[in-house]
């Protein structure tokens, strides 16, 4: 399956790509109960705790400056109802605003399309609404 979901944010590509591209971000977004960094950059690896006691494991593997996008792959999906998972984040510039686009491949396990695009939806929306804070736009 593929998925894509895109917002604006109203602060130049720059200054998003900035606070989007660490990968250490979704820590502030709240989306796990405590997110545990191994190694830096590309190549690095985010554990996060889940409730419950599992951990879904994902890797950078790919980042690009000059173009504003990342890409990473999961390695241990924890509770996710999701197999063969890879996404990929991309900033692209509009004016004085800027559009972020999440794109995604997946196989969804034991759950819908709908239903996997409805979590996935939400889980891009809150690194968004992060990067908002962040940017002091929210």
């Amino acid at each position: 399956m593929k998925f894509t979901y895109d917002e604006e944010i109203a602060a130049e590509a720059q200054q998003a790509w900035k606070v989007m591209r660490e990968f250490s971000a979704i820590e502030r977004a709240a989306l796990a109960e405590k997110v545990e960094m191994e190694g830096e950059g590309v190549g690095s690896y985010r554990h996060m705790h889940m409730p419950g006691g599992t951990i879904m494991t994902e890797k950078l593997v790919a980042r690009d400056d000059d173009v504003w996008a990342l890409t990473y792959i999961m390695t241990a999906r924890g509770p996710m109802p999701l197999e063969s998972y890879q996404a990929s984040m991309r900033i692209e510039p509009a004016g004085e605003h800027c559009r972020v686009i999440f794109e995604a491949e997946y196989e969804p396990s034991g759950i819908t399309e709908e239903k996997a695009n409805r979590m996935l939806t939400n889980v891009y929306r809150a690194l968004i609404d992060t990067a908002r804070r962040d940017l002091n736009l929210a």
